[in-house]
């Protein structure tokens, strides 16, 4: 029986034949029964291995040939990831540890639900684009399941480094990108696959990393920074200079990357997960995480000497300044002129109203690049989830989303406040960081992972609800007590 090393080979050996050859076809040939067997075989090493995978994805496709922007515009590599969640999800459901129901895996299962009832919706023009749109809205959300099933403490200890980590190198890169210069390869998917947003002016291009957007590679980063964070919490195995200096370098990366909206949504999951650490109450917490955005608006007006951008950063047109005063004008003044926060709260208001004029909504596809490929329709997504919901699913998806939104940030909280540990801490901060993007499926290895932690946050949550009660004699280690993977149980007093 082949083994994950054997796999891991196949995929090199992949990888290298679509250097050379005209077609991805060759990598996914080799690479969707390998990834597909491993998770079948070893689902939690494939769990482990599909965050690399996700996170490196758009470099493999700008590095190799062929391929579009897109799965349904013929790049088949993209098929690799949602057909792994595939199968770890069917195999979630005859292994894995036994879970019992909450009300979030309900609500979970109910959104599923009407995502497969929407794939059939007449309105988004064919079947086929509703089938195409479920790798986009409904398969990112199976890897809760999977989290559920199979992703015990241990394992999510090493999801949130491999996280961490993974944030640092694309930061890293992002940085050389945007300072240094673009690859051959970066340069080639620009002038073939670019887009509008990436372009600042003054001949200034965003930087996106690994990634197949400059959106993904903020939101990313926001992951980054609340990962580093949370870890940050009880520092092990990294000093604390060199830990300070990863966190400083991912949010480094994530300022001169120049998403407003992934650094305001940041500085609300510090204040949240910096609330929920001190065991305040729920909306205390909301305020910590408002007040946080208003202390980056008063420090960034600070630092632009009133908005715009000091009169030496407006001088120069070098990448720094213009990253800058594009950062800092839109920080200080986010309903101002120069930002793009009004358009996408008068887009979130137009989806939302959809769901009350349309209540069946368009389809799982009318919101992603499903629609663009497979209709003629002109339905376009809001960016936004609520926007989104109401477009997709009418009425029936503004509902489950404000469930949604109640439920997850409830288990993140509960964790966060009961454990205070950098798991606890991380689930909320990753819950916060991808706020409103949960439904994004374009985000390809954002929205996934998101499930995944908050599905892995809500199995503990219900085993340890249901756990035999323990004398201290016999209770092997504390419900939430911190332990290193490999390190020996310590006798505990349960709490």
């Amino acid at each position: 029986m082949p083994t994950a090393r054997t796999i891991g080979v196949s995929l090199l050996v992949g990888l290298a034949l679509s250097v050379i050859s005209p077609t991805h076809g060759i990598f996914a040939i080799i690479g969707v029964p390998a990834m597909a067997f491993l998770a079948y075989s070893s689902p939690r090493t494939a769990i482990v291995v599909l965050p690399v995978w996700m996170t490196m994805l758009g470099f493999f496709r700008r590095f190799t040939h062929g391929g579009g922007n897109t799965t349904l515009s013929g790049d088949p590599m993209l098929l690799i990831g949602p057909i792994a969640i595939i199968v770890l999800w069917i195999v979630s459901n005859q292994q894995g540890l036994p879970t019992p129901k909450t009300t979030l895996s309900r609500v979970v299962f109910a959104f599923n639900v009407v995502a497969l009832l929407e794939a059939a919706n007449p309105a988004q023009g064919s079947l086929m684009a509703g089938a195409a749109g479920l790798l986009f809205i409904l398969v990112p959300t199976l890897s809760f399941w999977v989290g559920r099933r199979f992703v015990d403490e241990e394992m999510l200890w090493r999801i949130a480094w491999t996280v961490a980590l993974l944030s640092l190198l694309a930061a890293m890169y992002g940085l050389y990108q945007q300072f240094v210069k673009f690859p051959t390869w970066d340069l080639e998917w620009i002038d073939s696959k670019g887009y509008t947003a990436l372009n600042l002016g003054s001949g200034i291009v965003r930087a996106f990393s690994f990634f197949s957007s400059a959106q993904e590679y903020a939101v990313f980063l926001s992951i980054g920074v609340v990962a580093w964070t949370a870890l940050a919490v009880r520092r092990v195995r990294w000093p604390l200079p060199l830990h300070l200096a990863a966190l400083g370098t991912v949010a480094t990366a994530l300022f001169y990357e120049s998403q407003r909206t992934s650094v305001f949504i940041t500085a609300l999951a510090l204040g949240v997960i910096f609330g929920a650490r001190r065991r305040m109450r729920p909306v205390t917490v909301g305020i910590a995480g408002v007040a946080a955005v208003f202390v980056l608006i008063t420090f960034a007006g600070v630092i632009g000497g009133g908005g715009g951008g000091s009169a030496a950063l407006q001088g120069e047109q070098s990448a720094s300044n213009v990253l800058v005063n594009h950062q800092i004008s839109g920080i200080t003044d986010p309903t101002g002129a120069g930002s793009s926060l009004p358009g996408h709260i008068k887009a979130t208001r137009v989806g939302i109203n959809q769901g009350f004029k349309h209540p069946l909504g368009h389809g799982s596809s009318s919101v992603n690049l499903a629609s663009s490929r497979y209709t003629a329709k002109d339905v376009k997504g809001t960016e936004f989830d609520p926007g989104n919901m109401g477009i997709a699913f009418g009425i029936f998806g503004l509902v489950i989303y404000v469930l949604l939104l109640f439920r997850m940030t409830g288990t993140g909280y509960r964790l966060a406040v009961s454990r205070r540990d950098p798991l606890g801490i991380f689930i909320l901060g990753i819950v916060m960081a991808t706020l409103l993007q949960w439904t994004n499926g374009n985000l390809y290895s954002v929205c996934w992972l998101l499930w995944l932690v908050v599905g892995a946050g809500d199995g503990i949550t219900a085993r340890s609800a249901t756990a035999p009660e323990l004398t201290p004699a016999s209770a092997p280690e504390a419900p939430f007590t911190w332990r290193r993977p490999g390190e020996p149980r310590r006798a505990s007093v349960a709490r």
